[in-house]
Order: structure tokens, then C-alpha cells, then sequence
């Protein structure tokens, strides 16, 4: 009870007992008794309103005390909701971490901060047999290798316009570095031990101009050429790349460049780049002939248009058809012009796919390369194809090369798919008592445990003539006079 309250009940009190008297006394004579009884009543009021007063207290206490035992109980409960939360999820500051769409990753609550890393391991068993290799002889290798072991990240910064993408592979063998002096004359030779150095293959950002369909990249990417060099190594097919692909196509392509991307998400879109020529992968700004300079090219262009007639474009992403929703079949066509000098390089490509949801798939494409050198024909490097030996067949003169391409896959259940391809490649400037064409023949079978994230495949290769040059991507090396060559891989992917 308030104290106003209180007053104003004391002040009737006191009213009554003032005015109850006179009242009395107009009435009948006062008596003694009857100021007893008056005195009596006004303790009686008292000792209520002291009740009152006690209880009013008493009841304040109370929704007190349940207050604080509700704010309690929320606040348990919220300790208790956490503790949940971080037994499945690291939630620092808004960030948290886990595993979602079948990937790991770091990402802020709002979404705009993104960091997800990933590892490509590939271990491959390799017989190869060069017939008649050696007076007559076959030539028998086996063994093992670590084709790929590669990791990296990809993500977003300050919000999903900007992304980014990195990643390294492990150098597959140590050597030997020659020694020059001043003059560049060889002195000497050392050894290295670069056998599983991380080596950087992609380092790349892009941003998209919001509302519109337009995108900046640049860094270190995939030369836009062809879809099978651009389809990353953990999408294809086969074990390995086509040989069109490594030979043509410098295996993975990749090439330092800025370019602009046109993508509204329709039935087409394309790509155009400036970059520092074919296989300018990992060099320093100065062109071919500069000192300390080790690009093989001054400047190039490459640009790469697709166009959808039906279907996904994210199930594009591989060469097959696993997990595809429904009929996708998307034609494209990509070039590159690279130049040094006076000579120069232009490789044009023609591709389409077909893929379905019962797991049938089709691929095939045409490949040109028309140069203007004098270095010969195309070999073989630890970077892969590259124009280093002149000949004198071709020197001082164009050469005109191709490549036809064709493949297929259907898979069973989603877990097993029989696949073939065949490949038919014209190079100019071959060594002498080689062919001057190549033939592949491919045909094998993937076991899909985890779709491409665990697979297994065994695959036979043979070349009928041969091949005039080292691919040790496809673990296929030079048969003189055009020998046949055989090549077994059984070999296991990994993905995180």
C-alpha cells in the first residue's frame, strides 16, 4: 500500500472518530462505553491496514523473486542453446564453420565472407608397353606414381560479387638444372629435389558488376580454348586428359590474364581475355628475349563462346554426365593467338556435349593449330607441350596441325560407367623415321563410390603407330618408326 493511500485512510479514520461524538451527542447523551467502543474500532482498522500493508509487501517480494527465476531460466536456456550450437558448429563473432553441400567450410552468418578449402589426390598404377622397342624387343615398365596431389581454397570477400579461387599442385619429379655462365654457355649441371614442391597452378579473383551480366577476372586462370582443357581434372572422363587436350592444349592451359565475361545466366555466354601468351604460366612481366624474362611469348588473346540449346549449365562443369538433372547439349568454340616476334601461334577449337539423365554422354570436338617458326614440332616438358627443338623440315615456313576428338560414357545404377575414346592427331615437323599422325584408342570403366569425390578407374590406352613425342601426363612416351604402344592405369580419385 502506498504511503498516499495509507494517509488518506488515516485520515478517514481520524474523521470518523472526530465527527462520530457530535454526531452522538445530537442524538443522545455520550457514555463512556461508546468511546471504548470507538477507540477499539479504530485499533481494529489499524491492525487491518497493517495486514494489508504486510501482504502488499509480501506479494511485491514474490513477483520479484519469480521475475528473477524467469530471467534465470531464459538465460539457462540460451546457455543451453549454445552449447548445441557448438557442438556442431564453430560460432565465433558471427562466423561458422561445418559441412554443407558436400563441401567444407568457413563462412560469416550473413554470407558475405566465404572460405572453403579442398585437396585432389590421384594415385595411379601405370603398365606401358612399347613394342619392338629394342632390337625387336618389347619394352615393359610398371609401377606407381602420384599423378595429382593438389589442394586449395575458393570462396567470397565483402559480399557474393567477389570471389576468389587458388590452388597448387606438388611438383612430380626431381632432376637436374643446368649451370650457365654470364655468356649463357652450360658450365655444368645440379641436382634438385623438386619432387613434391607445391607448385601454383590457378590464383585467380573475379568480380561481378551487380545487376548486370558482366565479370572481371584476373590472375593466373584457364587459356578459354577448349572444354576439356578447361573442365578441371577432377570432372573428366578418363584417367587422365585427352592427349588433343595435353598436346594441343598445354595439358591444364593455364596462362597469366585479365578478362572480361559476359553471363546472363541465358542460353549464352563468353569470354575474352588478354594474356601473356599459350604456357605463360608462373613467369615475371618481361617478354622473350628480355633479360630474366621467361615467357615464351610477348602477348596473346583468347576469347571462348558457349551456347546452350537445352539443359544446366552447372552440369557443364564436367565432361559426363554424373548426377545431370535433365538433357543438357551445349556447343562452343574458343581461340587463342599468341605471338613473339614474328612468329606466331593460333589454336582454334570446335566442341559440343551432350549429356543425359540416364547417364548416356557425348563429346567431341576439332582442333587446328596453325604457327608461324621456326622451332619445329611440339614436345614434351615437366609444364607440358611446348615448341622447343627447330627442324628443318618446317623451318622458316607455316605449319598446319589438327586434331579430332570423340568420346563417350553411359553409367549404370550411377555407380558404374564404361566409357571410350578415339583420337586422331596430324603434326608437321616430326622427328625423322617417326609418324607424323597419332592414333588413340581408349577405352575403360569408372566405379563411382562417392561420385567423383571417391572413384576408381581401370583404363586401357593403345596407339597403333605410336606417338613422336613424350606426354608424361598421359604416361605415354616416344615410339621410334611408329611402333604400337600400349598403356594399363587403374588409378583412385579422392576428393575433399
Amino acid at each position: 500500500m502506498s504511503n498516499r493511500s495509507r494517509l488518506l485512510m488515516m485520515a478517514a479514520l481520524v474523521g470518523l472518530a472526530v465527527c462520530a461524538p457530535c454526531a452522538w451527542g445530537q442524538q443522545a447523551p455520550q457514555t463512556q462505553p461508546a468511546q471504548t467502543s470507538t477507540a477499539d474500532e479504530i485499533k481494529t482498522l489499524r491492525a487491518r491496514l497493517d495486514q494489508l500493508e504486510a501482504q502488499q509487501k509480501e506479494a511485491e517480494q514474490k513477483r520479484q523473486e519469480d521475475k528473477r527465476q524467469a530471467d534465470d531460466a531464459a538465460i539457462n536456456r540460451a546457455l543451453s542453446k549454445d552449447a548445441k550450437d557448438h557442438s556442431r558448429l564453430l560460432d565465433v563473432e558471427g562466423f561458422t564453420a561445418g559441412y554443407n553441400n558436400n563441401r567444407f567450410g568457413i563462412q560469416s552468418a550473413d554470407g558475405k565472407f566465404a572460405f572453403r578449402p579442398w585437396m585432389h589426390f590421384q594415385l595411379r598404377d601405370i603398365t606401358m608397353d612399347r613394342q619392338n622397342f629394342k632390337a625387336g624387343n618389347d619394352q615393359l615398365d610398371n609401377g606407381l606414381e602420384l599423378r595429382r596431389v593438389k589442394w586449395g581454397i575458393d570462396g567470397n570477400m565483402f559480399g557474393t560479387d567477389l570471389t576468389y579461387f587458388f590452388n597448387w599442385s606438388t611438383a612430380r619429379t626431381s632432376g637436374n638444372q643446368n649451370v650457365v655462365n654470364a655468356a649463357g654457355t652450360k658450365i655444368g649441371t645440379t641436382g634438385n629435389s623438386l619432387g613434391g614442391v607445391p607448385l601454383l597452378e590457378e590464383a585467380w579473383t573475379k568480380y561481378h558488376f551487380r545487376d548486370t551480366p558482366f565479370y572481371v577476372v584476373g590472375g593466373q586462370i584457364h587459356d578459354p580454348v577448349y572444354h576439356d582443357s578447361i573442365t578441371s581434372t577432377r570432372y573428366q572422363h578418363g584417367a587422365e586428359r585427352s592427349l588433343t587436350g595435353n598436346i594441343f592444349g598445354n595439358a591444364d592451359t593455364f596462362t597469366e590474364a585479365v578478362g572480361l565475361i559476359f553471363d546472363p545466366n541465358t542460353n549464352i555466354r563468353t569470354t575474352t581475355v588478354l594474356n601473356h601468351g599459350m604456357r605463360s604460366a608462373n613467369t615475371n612481366f618481361l617478354d622473350t628475349g628480355s633479360s630474366g624474362g621467361y615467357n615464351r611469348y610477348d602477348y596473346g588473346v583468347a576469347g571462348r563462346v558457349e551456347y546452350k540449346v537445352m539443359g544446366r549449365w552447372s552440369d557443364y562443369s564436367q565432361v559426363g554426365a554424373v548426377d545431370d538433372k535433365e538433357p543438357l547439349l551445349v556447343f562452343g568454340s574458343g581461340a587463342d593467338y599468341s605471338e613473339s616476334g614474328h612468329t606466331g601461334q593460333t589454336v582454334a577449337a570446335v566442341d559440343g556435349m551432350y549429356g543425359d539423365p540416364s547417364g548416356l554422354s557425348f563429346f567431341g570436338a576439332v582442333l587446328d593449330r596453325y604457327t608461324t617458326h621456326n622451332f619445329g614440332i611440339y614436345t614434351q616438358t615437366p609444364t607440358g607441350a611446348s615448341s622447343l627443338a627447330a627442324d628443318p623440315a618446317v623451318a622458316g615456313r607455316a605449319t598446319n596441325e589438327y586434331s579430332l576428338l570423340f568420346e563417350s560414357g553411359y553409367i549404370f545404377n550411377h555407380t558404374w560407367e564404361p566409357y571410350a575414346r578415339y583420337e586422331y592427331m596430324r603434326l608437321q615437323g616430326t622427328p625423322a623415321g617417326s609418324h607424323n599422325y597419332v592414333q588413340e584408342i581408349t577405352g575403360g570403366v569408372n566405379y563411382y563410390i562417392h561420385g567423383y569425390r571417391a572413384k576408381f578407374t581401370l583404363e586401357g590406352k593403345y596407339l597403333p603407330n605410336g606417338i613422336p613425342l613424350d606426354d608424361g601426363g598421359s604416361d605415354v612416351l616416344a615410339s621410334p618408326g611408329g611402333r604400337g604402344e600400349f598403356v594399363f592405369t587403374a588409378q583412385l580419385q579422392l576428393l575433399l
